[in-house]
């Protein structure tokens, strides 16, 4: 048997998609609804950000935000309607650019665009539209925006990516909050934190050694760690993402909630941390997130090899639950053009993209996930239902 060269799009996909990748999704089948669904007029959901929020790999019965609904509509007896713009791959920002090169309605489709503030200006001009308001937003971002292969980098700087993630994540979303409370002045918002991606209880096997190294080869610093030293960096890594980030965004929500106050307004944001410890980080002993079929853990050593060699190729799949039709959407997303040849350049991005659209739900929340983050959010949903007048009156 006999194995191609690993290329720059296998050692670029095999990273990106491990960690975060995150259009508006249209009709679902509803949940039961508790009491009078007409009672007060039905409350408005609407859903933000990036391929978590969006629940990367999911059926939508199995979704964050959708079991937040039929339990919103059970605790409230009135229906809940949901505006989703969140979409896999989507930043908070971005710079001015011509029009997208590619676009796609599925939101497992990591693409960078529409940005999160970009989802605002859509859920703005349609509750315009249809003459309504927000009443809830669910919303997070700026995983991408910090940039997964900087997240994956064994050889960042701590003090460089410390002051990437502030940047992005407290900055970031601090802009992003203040429009969204300038635009919905009586809506509530909850923000969710991300998690570790590996940590100490991530398995130190065959497969993610050789993982690592391949995703580090093309960086010169990186060439001479060994692979004790690459595992330890990538592990403080992911700790610091994880702590910096959170810190980050919790701050976010705090400076907007004082501005708020400052203009006599009540604090109408709240920050949401998940639990999700080291033992539930990418094929960790009790693992939340996506991985492949079968798991990393259970295939033998010499299997493991193939996978990373073959990735893109070979008949291992990720073990979410719309794989094939998201590969069917990445298929007619990233095909070629028809407008005329492409560079080498856009050729390469082209199937780059390709590759990691198949495989984006790596290292993203399962159903157990998802009901984590639905649990948190449920928790200080609690808290504003009464404070909001939200309860159908009986």
């Amino acid at each position: 048997m006999t194995f191609k060269p690993l290329n720059r799009a296998l050692i670029l996909a095999t990273g990106l998609v491990i960690f975060f990748s995150l259009t508006a999704t249209r009709a679902f089948a509803d949940c039961p609804i508790q009491g009078n669904p007409a009672a007060n007029g039905p409350l408005q959901m609407l859903v933000l950000g990036d391929s978590i929020m969006w629940g990367q790999g999911l059926k939508p019965e199995k979704k964050s935000w959708w079991r937040v609904k039929c339990w919103l509509q059970e605790k409230t007896g009135r229906q809940v309607r949901e505006r989703i713009e969140a979409h896999s791959g989507a930043l908070i920002a971005a710079a001015p650019t011509s029009a997208p090169r590619f676009i796609s309605s599925n939101g497992e489709v990591n693409l960078p665009s529409p940005t999160v503030n970009e989802q605002l200006d859509h859920a703005i001009s349609f509750y315009a539209s249809v003459g309504s308001k927000a009443d809830l937003i669910l919303v997070n971002g700026c995983a991408n925006d910090v940039g997964v292969s900087n997240l994956l980098n064994a050889a960042a700087s701590p003090d460089a990516m410390r002051e990437a993630i502030t940047a992005r994540c407290g900055a970031g979303m601090h802009d992003l909050l203040r429009r969204i409370t300038d635009s919905f002045p009586d809506a509530y918002g909850l923000v969710t934190d991300y998690y570790r991606l590996v940590s100490n209880d991530t398995p130190d096997n065959p497969f993610l050694r050789l993982l690592v190294k391949k995703l580090n080869n093309e960086r010169p610093e990186a060439r001479h760690m060994t692979d004790k030293e690459m595992r330890s960096r990538l592990i403080a890594l992911s700790e610091l993402w994880y702590k910096v980030s959170t810190a980050s965004l919790g701050k976010a929500v705090d400076e907007v909630n004082a501005e708020l106050r400052e203009r006599n307004s009540p604090s109408r944001v709240s920050f949401v941390e998940i639990d999700f410890w080291p033992e539930h980080s990418f094929a960790a002993s009790d693992t939340l997130l996506w991985n492949f079929m079968f798991g990393s853990t259970n295939l033998s050593g010499f299997r493991q090899v193939i996978v990373v060699l073959s990735l893109g190729v070979a008949a291992y799949k990720p073990n979410d639950d719309v794989r094939e039709s998201r590969v069917k959407s990445c298929n007619e997303t990233f095909k070629p053009s028809r407008e005329g040849k492409e560079s080498e350049v856009e050729k390469r991005t082209r199937k780059d993209s390709l590759l990691i659209c198949r495989y984006a739900s790596l290292g993203h929340p399962n159903s157990m996930g998802a009901l984590f983050y639905a649990e948190a959010i449920k928790g200080q949903l609690q808290k504003v239902m009464d404070q909001a007048g939200w309860k159908a009156e009986k």
